[in-house]
């Protein structure tokens, strides 16, 4: 289980590489239409949840210091099962973001890229850390307070959830008016 969301993580880093490769800031900020967002905007989405890792952190600690070990494979929920399914791309479903997590149109776009690219790192880092894990067992708080939820459930979800919006940004670049210089 660690190593696929390994694998995953690693390949959410290259593709966010190789879509933001060569591109200037405004080739980064550009929108195929109002209402849509840009690859600097998808990226920054991205961003707003990384806070969250200190939480993530004290939750693969604390699930460590009570032995709360096993190998996969790990059953989830169904709740669980589908948070992690509802974000795999192409989207079967639109989602509206949080205002605090909808980012503005005038994104810093080298800030975005650079600041994704840390923190997916460290994202690969927690997930290196939960190794050995029962991750079905071991819990983390949701985002949402009033929820906990299986740590590796969260997980795949941060990794699908990336995979997402990085697919929605190869959409952009993709767009027939995506712009050359």
């Amino acid at each position: 289980m660690v190593s696929k969301l390994l694998d995953a993580n690693a390949a959410n880093i290259e593709k966010a590489k190789s879509l933001t490769a060569g591109l200037s800031a405004a080739q980064l900020n550009w929108r195929p239409q109002p209402g849509k967002w840009s690859i600097a905007q998808n990226l920054a989405h991205l961003n707003f949840g990384y806070p969250y890792f200190d939480t993530l952190g004290s939750s693969i600690a604390a699930a460590r210091a009570k032995g709360i070990m096993g190998n996969p494979p790990f059953r989830y929920g169904w709740l669980s099962s589908w948070i992690m399914k509802s974000q795999e791309p192409p989207p079967k479903r639109k989602y509206k973001s949080a205002k605090a997590n909808t980012p503005s149109p005038d994104v810093d776009a080298v800030k975005a890229v650079a600041d994704y690219l840390r923190m997916t790192a460290r994202l690969g880092e927690l997930i290196q850390a939960a190794d050995g894990l029962d991750l079905a067992r071991a819990k983390t708080p949701w985002p949402f307070k009033w929820t906990k939820m299986p740590l590796g459930a969260l997980l795949t979800h941060m990794t699908t959830h990336d995979r997402r919006h990085l697919w929605h940004a190869e959409q952009v670049r993709n767009d027939h008016n995506f712009p050359i210089v």
